[in-house]
Formats: C-alpha cells, sequence, structure tokens
C-alpha cells in the first residue's frame, strides 16, 4: 500500500482536522507514552485499546480518521508519522506503545518494535489468557529507527499489530463500525489489562 500522504504536514493543508480527522493528546507527565496513529476508522478498534491501556495513568495520543469511507488515505506509515504533537509527547516518554491492526482472518497479536524486554513482557502475559501472539512480517514489525515508536528516549519502543479477526472480539458482533465501538465486549478488557500488566511490571 502506497500513502496517499508522505507526512503530516502534507495531509494537514488537505484534510480538514475535526472533520476529515481528529487529535487527541493526553499528557499526564507519565514516563510511558501509548499512541494509535491509525485510530478511528482507519484501523479501527485500535485507538480504543489505546485509550483503555492509557486510562489515568500513562500519556495518550491518538489520530483518528473520521470520514464515512476511504478513511484508509488518511494512513500514514509509522517511519513518515511526525505530526509535531505526537513527536514532543514520544520524544519525553522512556516507554513507548504503539496499537495498530493488521490483515487477518484469525486473532492474532503481532509484537515488533526495538524494545525487545516489553515485547517479551506482553507476549507472556497475552499468552498466559490465552490471546495468541507471533513475530510480525516485515513492513509491520516495527524495526526502523525512525517508526515514531522507537523515536523515545530509549529509542526503542513496542509496537503492537492485532490482526481484523482479533479486533472484531473485542466488539459486541464483531460489529467495528464507528457507532458500535463503544458496545466492548469482555474480552476487550481482558486484553487491555494484560498490556498494563506488563507495562506495571517493566
Amino acid at each position: 500500500m502506497v500513502d496517499k500522504y508522505k507526512n503530516y504536514d502534507e495531509l494537514s493543508k488537505n484534510e480538514v482536522q475535526n472533520i476529515d480527522y481528529k487529535i487527541t493528546v493526553k499528557d499526564v507527565n507519565s514516563k510511558t507514552t501509548c499512541i494509535s496513529i491509525h485510530g478511528g476508522n482507519i484501523e479501527p478498534g485500535t485507538s480504543e485499546i489505546a485509550e483503555e491501556i492509557t486510562g489515568d495513568i500513562y500519556n495518550l495520543y491518538k489520530f483518528e480518521g473520521l470520514k464515512n469511507s476511504k478513511n484508509i488515505m488518511l494512513h500514514i506509515t509509522s517511519s513518515n508519522f511526525d505530526d509535531p504533537k505526537a513527536d514532543e509527547l514520544v520524544a519525553k516518554s522512556e516507554k513507548v506503545i504503539s496499537i495498530h491492526g493488521a490483515k487477518g482472518n484469525k486473532p492474532v497479536t503481532y509484537i515488533g518494535g526495538l524494545d525487545k524486554t516489553l515485547g517479551k513482557k506482553v507476549a507472556k502475559h497475552l499468552t498466559k489468557k490465552g490471546f495468541k501472539v507471533a513475530k510480525p512480517h516485515a513492513g509491520i514489525d516495527g524495526t526502523t529507527k525512525n517508526n515514531i515508536v522507537n523515536r523515545g528516549l530509549s529509542k526503542a519502543g513496542c509496537q503492537l499489530e492485532i490482526t481484523l479477526a482479533q479486533r472484531q472480539l473485542f466488539f459486541k458482533d464483531g460489529n467495528l463500525k464507528n457507532f458500535n465501538r463503544r458496545n466492548k465486549t469482555a474480552l476487550f478488557f481482558e486484553y487491555v489489562n494484560c498490556i498494563r500488566e506488563a507495562l506495571s511490571e517493566y
């Protein structure tokens, strides 16, 4: 897939904030930040997961697509994503975790990024609760240095690529439409708790 926009500046000059897309920044002065740069209707379910992980404990950045259709045009690959608000929050964080949506008709979480320690802890807690995890293939492995998840103080973050099938299990009737994403299942909260546990012990 080739992105329509090469960076945030180009996107912001062609799309209307709060109509085509929305940005949310919550800075609680935590050393940990959770981001969802393809949230809303771009990779449905990812911004809801990120928001629930952070609660009132961690910093949050969300970029959400608001269009009725063709939200994929708002997708900027992680290595090119450079909204100044996101960069500022990530740059002062010791731990960064990025939530993405991947294709797939089986429930799997691909764990990537350069923070192997956090990745292993996330894998441990998810598998303990019966969630399937796997190593990501090239392109979604989050291992480039300029990937936003690796731009924090440690220069290493954790990137989760959650398949469509897994995300569908997090919402009532497997419906990822915008109006239904507040109808979260028990599995959604169980999954989020696994990530929180991994973050709390690292």
